[in-house]
């Protein structure tokens, strides 16, 4: 009898360790925070020049995720009545927090050319909205303005959309996660120069535009 019940014993523990590991093999479900409302409401499904200011991961191989730094920036803008009405001596100061006098001020049909007490140049043209000028150097550099950073998750279903080839004047070419990490490990410039970024109505980074500029 004590041999029998011994054997049930032995019997039981292993269907319990049967148990036990299929139990074990379960495939988990992945739960997670409920989309920020915030962020839906800065980001939800709209585009923005940017500059990627830095990218981390966490985990490996075919775990790790990653998230990039991203720099919302937006041109310079100028009043109009401000730009053609600049006289000599006259301040002008830009969004990255740098000033200029105004030495001469020159109009011509497309906008105004400006020249600083040391030379330099800055033109100020109109932009398409006719609301305000818009301002560049005297080569045509952009100006900018930095209004925001925040990270965000980079998903491995993103679009990265590739169009920085200046001989490709058709279509950005289509790639994917593999690529843009590519160019992020080997620490490409994305300025707000080329780098235009599309969110969803959540606030989830689904597009990255990587385009043609001369100062690649």
């Amino acid at each position: 009898m004590k041999k029998t019940i011994a054997a049930l014993c032995a019997l039981l523990l292993v269907c319990c360790l049967a148990v036990s590991a299929c139990a074990e093999e379960r495939v988990s479900n992945l739960y997670g925070p409920n989309p920020s409302e915030t962020l839906k409401a800065l980001l939800g499904g709209k585009s923005f020049d940017a500059r990627i200011a830095g990218y981390a991961s966490t985990g490996e191989d075919e775990d790790a995720k990653f998230t990039v730094t991203v720099t919302v920036c937006e041109r310079d803008r100028f009043a109009p009545e401000a730009i053609e009405n600049l006289a000599v001596h006259d301040i002008l100061t830009f969004g990255d927090g740098t000033s200029i006098m105004v030495m001469e001020a020159t109009p011509d049909e497309y906008g105004v050319t400006v020249k600083d007490g040391f030379g330099n140049g800055y033109y100020f043209f109109k932009a398409e909205d006719g609301e305000a000028y818009i301002a560049t150097t005297e080569t045509e550099y952009p100006l900018w303005t930095e209004i925001f950073t925040i990270k965000v998750p980079l998903a491995k279903d993103i679009s990265f959309l590739d169009w920085s080839d200046p001989e490709n004047l058709t279509a950005p070419v289509q790639l994917g996660f593999g690529e843009l990490l590519d160019h992020l490990l080997n620490n490409t410039d994305f300025t707000p120069n080329n780098t235009r970024l599309t969110f969803d109505a959540d606030g989830k980074l689904v597009e990255f535009l990587y385009s043609y500029s001369p100062w690649n």
